[in-house]
């Protein structure tokens, strides 16, 4: 979530002092409970209009956010936006909010709004794809990680995300070398591992995945998903007994999945 933090609220003129209150509110380093708190005091004692007042009605929206409020949270955010339409954190934050209450159009309204009003930033085009991955839209979520890439060509997230794109499109080789970038920038991200051992096993090239996924397991040993898919790849190569470790293994991690109840099972428990 973003959270707003102005340059300094400079008192009205004539004015004794600044509002203690409208300063911790602003500043946004509290804890998320203290941080509502300053915030709604300040917007209560009132005085304060357009962007600081949006900032204010923003940090207490992500606030009540944090305290798991969403739905008083986008009262915030509207309130934010009828103070100062252009401030881009309020789309930001707002959409985040309506994604997780499942309200996915108003959310991708929101986050068109806020690339509109900040096109070279990275943070809303990776937000938007991230819903459209989740709704099934990778020619969508594509076309805006391709954006990212450019504005933010070192950013790992959006190279990771680019790649579950392109692996939902089928383009396996291309999304092998999106999680390689994520790799080039953290050698040490066992998902990335994983999903370009997934990517390279389902391209034809089983030894390469599994070697990923023995990078993704060495890394992360705690990892039951890397268990079970270094199984499933392990399997699909004709490794049967390594498999069946792998599938143990899994099952003891506190995998749940049907497939895997039934390979314990044929496996004797």
């Amino acid at each position: 979530m973003v959270l707003m933090a102005l340059a300094g609220v400079l008192a009205a003129p004539g004015a004794a002092r600044a509002n203690p209150f409208l300063d911790k509110c602003l500043k946004a380093d509290a804890e998320s409970a203290e941080l509502a708190g300053a915030c709604q005091t300040a917007l209560n004692q009132g005085g304060i209009s357009g962007r600081t007042a949006a900032a204010a009605w923003t940090n207490y929206g992500v606030a009540l956010s944090e305290m798991g409020r969403d739905g008083d949270a986008i009262g915030a955010y509207d309130r934010a936006q009828q103070a100062d339409a252009s401030l881009p954190a309020i789309y930001v934050n707002r959409a985040l909010a309506y994604s997780r209450r499942g309200r996915t159009p108003e959310a991708l309204a929101d986050w068109g709004r806020a690339i509109q009003l900040e096109p070279t930033s990275a943070e809303p085009l990776v937000g938007r794809a991230t819903l459209q991955l989740q709704r099934g839209d990778a020619s969508g979520a594509l076309t805006d990680l391709d954006r990212a890439a450019q504005i933010a060509p070192s950013d790992p997230d959006v190279h990771y995300n680019r790649g579950v794109a392109l692996a939902a499109l089928g383009r396996l080789s291309e999304a092998a070398s999106a999680f390689g970038r994520v790799l080039h920038f953290d050698p040490s991200d066992a998902a990335a591992h994983l999903q370009r051992g997934v990517a390279l096993a389902r391209a034809g090239d089983a030894a390469a995945g599994i070697a990923d996924l023995d990078a993704a397991v060495r890394l992360s040993p705690g990892w039951a998903a890397a268990w079970a898919t270094r199984g499933q790849i392990r399997e699909s190569a004709g490794q049967t007994e390594q498999a069946a470790q792998d599938y143990r293994r899994a099952f003891e991690l506190g995998y749940q999945a049907p497939w895997l109840n039934q390979k314990i099972e044929a496996l004797g428990g």
